[in-house]
C-alpha cells in the first residue's frame, strides 16, 4: 500500500523544456549578424528516394562577408566551389571542367532564398522563412526547426535545421525537394574567421579545361 501511495504522490517526470522558437531563431540571426567570416569541416549527404542511395562528400567551407564562399570538397573527390560575391565557379578537376555561373549562388541549393545567405551576410532568415517547431530528432546536441520558404524554390520544398541553442550557430541543414529527395549538410569545428583574404575567393581557370557557362534563368 505504502509503494501505491508514493508512486501516486511523485510528480511524473518531464522532458526538459525546448526553447522558445522565436527566441531559437533571433539567436541564430544574431550569431552570423555578428560574425564577419568563419571556417568548418563539413559532410554533405544526398540521398535520393527513387534510386535508394546515399552518397557522402566531406571537406572544408570558408565564408566571408559579403556574399562570398569557398567550399572545398575533399573526399571521396577533388572538387571547388566559390563564389566571389557576383559570380560562382564549380570546378571539377577528374572531369576536367568548370561550370561559371554570372549569379553569385549559382549552384549547390546556394541561390537567393537558401539558408546560406543567412551565412554570408545576404539576407535575414525571417525575410526567406516561416518557422515552426520539428518533430525530427537532433543528431548534434541541438535544437531543431522546420522551414517552409516564403516563395518557391526549384531546389528545395522545406528544410530543417538545427541549431545550437546556446551559442546559435548552425549545427545541421537538412534540403527536402519536392519528390522528398534530401540534401543535408554537417558544420563540424566550427572556428571564427578574421582576416580572410580576398584571394580565397577568386578563381583563376586552369588551362586547357573545359568552360561551360550556366545560364542564370531566376
Amino acid at each position: 500500500m505504502l509503494g501505491i501511495l508514493l508512486a501516486l504522490l511523485t510528480p511524473p517526470a518531464t522532458e526538459p523544456s525546448k526553447p522558445d522558437i522565436q527566441v531559437l531563431v533571433d539567436q541564430l540571426q544574431a550569431h552570423y549578424d555578428a560574425l564577419d567570416g568563419f571556417e568548418a569541416d563539413f559532410t554533405q549527404r544526398y540521398e535520393r528516394k527513387i534510386l535508394r542511395r546515399t552518397v557522402e562528400e566531406s571537406g572544408r567551407v570558408i565564408v566571408k562577408k559579403p556574399g562570398r564562399m569557398r567550399w572545398e570538397y575533399q573526399t571521396p573527390e577533388e572538387k571547388l566551389f566559390v563564389t566571389d560575391g557576383s559570380r560562382s565557379y564549380f570546378y571539377l578537376p577528374l572531369e576536367n571542367q568548370v561550370m561559371i555561373s554570372h549569379h553569385p549562388r549559382g549552384a549547390m541549393g546556394m541561390g537567393e532564398g537558401s539558408p546560406f545567405e543567412l551565412l554570408t551576410g545576404r539576407s535575414r532568415m525571417t525575410d526567406s522563412f516561416v518557422f515552426f517547431s520539428s518533430d525530427v530528432p537532433p543528431t548534434r546536441g541541438g535544437e531543431m526547426l522546420h522551414l517552409i520558404p516564403t516563395k518557391r524554390h526549384d531546389e528545395f520544398e522545406d528544410l530543417e535545421i538545427e541549431v545550437d541553442p546556446e551559442t546559435g550557430e548552425l549545427l545541421r541543414v537538412v534540403l527536402i525537394d519536392a519528390q522528398r529527395n534530401r540534401t543535408e549538410f554537417i558544420f563540424e569545428n566550427i572556428r571564427k574567421a578574421l582576416d580572410l583574404p580576398d584571394s580565397l575567393f577568386q578563381f583563376t581557370i586552369p588551362s586547357g579545361v573545359e568552360v561551360v557557362v550556366q545560364s542564370d534563368t531566376r
